[in-house]
């Protein structure tokens, strides 16, 4: 019997945070509520004015927006080869650099290229949802290995007792990971690396290598030349550069992936905006507008760790990137909630704040919450009277109850 649909995207796959901002989405047109969205990763500081005069400018050129190359305009090509080399001390060479619409569907297509049935894919758990997604689309096995939440460390245990140098053909790394924050450390992903030992590529997810809240970023294209060839790497412009909507990726890959992606490109992508890769350019040489976010991403980090510690749904302190992660496991079960969606859904109705559900991320009782809103400390504000209430109204009905229970057996 042929496979349906059905079977193969099961429904407890769909993406959370697109449910909880479209709901948020319903409040704000259908009631007018001051909803204030923590859901998507969208940055709301605007594109850097030298990135969108080099779009506009190119975009009134109607010789250049017929421009065609599916694997990325050439003369961005040479700026990320550039890029990487005086930022993150990687020798790149432009002929190993590849350019889509996001990172996502590069994501799709390499794990479609490296693995399939036969194979295992490891990804690292909390993960982003794409992994276990574009795993499944593959028809590989998914294997996890474990990030401890509480230290932000890599489960080294779990990674080995996952990990098979026969099935194992990709292994993803998140670093700064989402949704936890952590950031692998070079002595972390060395031991990665010598527990794979050539056996299976690596695919480092660098897509918020530029907020990094304590300490400078290592690529492993720098830390682990040696290693080139088992090495991908994954990046964007969509968060530290502030463009998301822009959907302009790239990957640094072996020279026959590269040459097998081009080659799915040709046929799947055709091309990518030639006016948008172009205006990349000029956003690579800008190095204030990703500083300046981090800066203040940094500030909402440690506001939210401040003000929601102790009140039952525990912060993760993030170490960079653009979320936070709350820890409500207990809070769940004392409230009967099943898991974080219907937690979610009680936050949006009674605070107004939407976040997205840990059931994305293999966290199913625990939340997420982007950096990404003007107004976020006081979205922070209305959570934290959310947890503290609630508690309080905890209190008060147990004891009330008690009371009852008390009166009931003296009479």
């Amino acid at each position: 019997m042929p496979r349906t649909i059905r079977d193969f995207m099961p429904s407890d796959l769909e993406f959370q945070m697109f449910v909880l901002d479209e709901l948020a989405d319903e409040l704000i047109e259908n009631e007018g509520a001051d909803v204030l969205k923590l859901t998507i990763g969208v940055t709301e500081m605007p594109m850097p004015s030298v990135v969108l005069d080099s779009m506009v400018e190119r975009l009134h050129n109607p010789n250049f927006v017929r421009r065609v190359y599916p694997e990325g305009l050439p003369e961005l090509r040479e700026a990320i080869a550039a890029f990487y080399s005086r930022k993150h001390g990687a020798e790149v060479s432009a002929d190993r650099v590849i350019v889509n619409t996001g990172s996502s569907p590069i994501f799709r297509n390499i794990f479609q290229l490296v693995s399939g049935p036969e194979y295992e894919i490891m990804i690292p758990r909390p993960y982003y949802a794409l992994y276990l997604y574009c795993s499944k689309l593959a028809g590989a096995t998914v294997k996890f290995y474990d990030i401890d939440v509480e230290t932000k460390r890599v489960d080294m245990d779990s990674f080995r007792a996952s990990f098979s140098p026969e099935r194992t053909s990709l292994v993803v790394i998140n670093s700064p990971g989402n949704p936890v924050g952590n950031v692998v450390t070079p002595s972390e992903m060395r031991e990665m690396y010598d527990v794979i030992d050539g056996n299976a590529y690596v695919l480092n997810d660098e897509i918020y290598n530029n907020t990094m809240f304590y300490e400078e970023f290592h690529s492993p294209l720098a830390l682990f030349p040696e290693h080139a060839d088992m090495t991908i790497v994954t990046n964007s412009f969509s968060k530290g550069y502030r463009m998301y909507t822009k959907r302009i990726g790239f990957a640094l890959l072996p020279q026959e992936l590269q040459t097998n992606l081009r080659v799915i490109q040709q046929h799947t992508l055709l091309c990518t905006d030639p006016a948008y890769q172009y205006g990349m350019i000029a956003a690579l040489e800008d190095e204030e507008s990703p500083e300046e976010l981090n800066r203040v991403y940094r500030s909402r980090a440690e506001y939210t760790t401040e003000r929601l510690s102790g009140t039952g749904c525990e912060p993760v302190a993030a170490e960079g990137g653009f979320y936070a992660m709350l820890r409500c496991e207990d809070w769940n079960k004392a409230r009967g909630f099943a898991s974080s969606k219907e937690l979610a859904r009680d936050i949006l109705a009674t605070s107004h704040v939407a976040v997205v559900p840990g059931t994305d991320f293999g966290v199913p009782h625990d939340l997420r919450l982007a950096f990404c809103n003007e107004r976020y400390n006081e979205a922070i504000d209305r959570l934290h009277e959310y947890f503290t209430a609630s508690t309080a109204d905890q209190r008060s009905s147990s004891g009330t109850a008690t009371v009852e229970a008390v009166a009931s057996a003296g009479a």
